[in-house]
């Protein structure tokens, strides 16, 4: 269903086409010259490629995402070839569709909605590196049309609803917000009268006890201290979460990472600012603003009891504000100076970051997963086993070297790791041990950091990987001759 566009004003339908094309290709030249793929990208496809069906979603609790993105993966796993290339691919066809989505399907004024697009969190966290995460942006943007006419969409609005519990906890957050607009937009308790709306109703409900079966964690409580918040509501916590869900969230770059360089009064200055702007912006839009403020209270809670995140997690705020917007366009607002303010401040920052965060991709690697990967591909044959100290750095190596790794102490090989899991370092006799379990003569042994030569002294480094890199993420390899040596 194509939007009329009553605010967009006149403009050649080839330009605007021509316009969207030429963004998409700049996306592809990024994503398959220059974006190497991190330790969350290669973990996803790496679970749907190797676990069964049942098996994969029984295990979503321990990545704390829901299944949608891992199925859309299962799938493209049955396609044959350069598996890093087919991840690309898979989401560059998602970036494609929500490029379109903010082009086309929109009420806002096209131009303010290819700008919010090209934004640093849905054109490049979420577009350029692979992540579920653009799911929310896609299913949210549908919605937003959808939810216009709620009585003839009835059920792609009950189903829509479902489906974006199944992106992430964030998507069953922004569904919860979007069932509050209808709540409040409709008649508030008279809503219940309508028989749409208690499909949406159900389709919402549903959504939220299937994630909740899905991903609630089921680890000890040792393990999950680990994972989350470690005092809930704590003056840091608070603090820090209120900084990044404001001024990291609207205006990225601003000032620095909260999740990397903590909390600043500046931060927190201006973190008020936005929130003061935000009201001000939402200050007649009635049953938007119920829906933006339970959003945004919803989020803030999730941060300070369970997981602060940072700032990719940061940037769904940046999404459900533009889904907001897309909602507030039905109405035809009429937008004076200070509206007008608030939204060229908010994506003034966030084109600035994509334009600093393009330049970075090409000038640095991720990390240097991908040289130390397609060194061993290179260089190490597959009969020499090669152990990794820590199986969540080693991830993104073992994709781009496309072969398992092993772990001890249990002497397995694996191609992708759980959250919950503690590193363990083996001392070198186990290492031996485990060689003449293997029946070879040599190992190697792949580490995040350079091994202690009083704990291996029998280690000798093959190849260091620790150039500059943006995620400032190393790795060395080491070959080892065992003293017990294999019959």
């Amino acid at each position: 269903m194509k939007l009329p566009n009553p605010t967009g004003g006149y403009f050649p339908a080839w330009l605007r086409l021509a316009l969207f094309l030429l963004c998409w290709a700049a996306a592809a030249w990024l994503k398959f010259g220059y974006h190497e793929l991190w330790k969350d990208e290669w973990q996803a496809w790496l679970m749907a490629r190797d676990m069964g069906w049942g098996e994969l979603l029984g295990a979503l609790y321990y990545e704390g995402h829901p299944a949608l993105w891992y199925l859309y993966l299962k799938a493209w796993t049955l396609f044959a070839g350069n598996e890093a290339w087919t991840i690309q691919i898979a989401h560059f066809l998602m970036l494609g569709l929500a490029g379109g989505l903010f082009w086309y399907f929109t009420r806002l004024r096209w131009w303010l909605s290819a700008l919010l697009w090209l934004g640093y969190f849905p054109f490049f966290e979420y577009g350029i590196v692979n992540r579920g995460y653009i799911l929310v942006m896609i299913l949210g943007i549908a919605l937003s049309g959808w939810l216009e006419r709620p009585e003839r969409n009835r059920w792609l609005l009950a189903i829509g609803l479902f489906l974006l519990c199944q992106t992430e906890v964030y998507g069953v957050l922004l569904a919860s917000a979007l069932t509050v607009y209808l709540f409040f937009r409709h008649g508030k308790w008279g809503a219940f009268k309508i028989g749409w709306f208690r499909l949406a109703l159900c389709g919402w409900l549903v959504g939220v006890l299937v994630f909740l079966l899905s991903v609630f964690p089921r680890a000890s409580g040792d393990e999950l201290a680990h994972a989350y918040v470690g005092q809930p509501f704590g003056w840091e916590v608070l603090a820090k979460s209120f900084q990044g869900n404001w001024a990291n969230a609207f205006l990225i770059g601003s000032i620095p990472d909260t999740n990397a360089f903590g909390v600043q009064p500046a931060g927190l200055l201006l973190s008020i600012l936005v929130m003061v702007a935000m009201a001000w912006l939402f200050r007649k839009a009635n049953a938007l603003a119920w829906a933006f403020w339970a959003f945004q209270i919803a989020f803030f809670l999730f941060s300070a009891l369970l997981y602060t995140g940072g700032v990719r997690h940061w940037g769904m705020i940046l999404v459900a504000w533009i889904i907001f917007l897309q909602l507030w366009a039905i109405d035809k607002p009429k937008w004076g100076w200070t509206e007008w303010l608030i939204l060229g401040s908010v994506v003034f920052f966030q084109v600035r970051y994509t334009a600093l965060a393009i330049d970075r991709e090409v000038r640095f690697p991720y990390s240097n997963a991908a040289a130390a990967g397609a060194y061993i591909q290179k260089e190490i044959p597959a009969a020499i086993p090669i152990v990794a100290i820590n199986k969540f750095e080693a991830t993104p190596v073992l994709g781009y070297a496309g072969r398992p790794f092993y772990a001890l102490p249990d002497g397995e090989p694996f191609t992708y790791f759980k959250w919950v899991e503690k590193v363990y370092m083996p001392p070198e006799e186990e290492l031996g041990l485990f060689a003449a379990y293997k029946r070879v003569n040599m190992l190697v042994v792949g580490s995040p950091k350079p091994l202690d030569p009083q704990r291996y002294p029998n280690a000798k480094l093959i190849r260091a990987f620790d150039g500059p890199n943006l995620k400032m993420e190393n790795y060395y390899l080491y070959s080892l001759l065992p003293a017990f040596k294999a019959d």
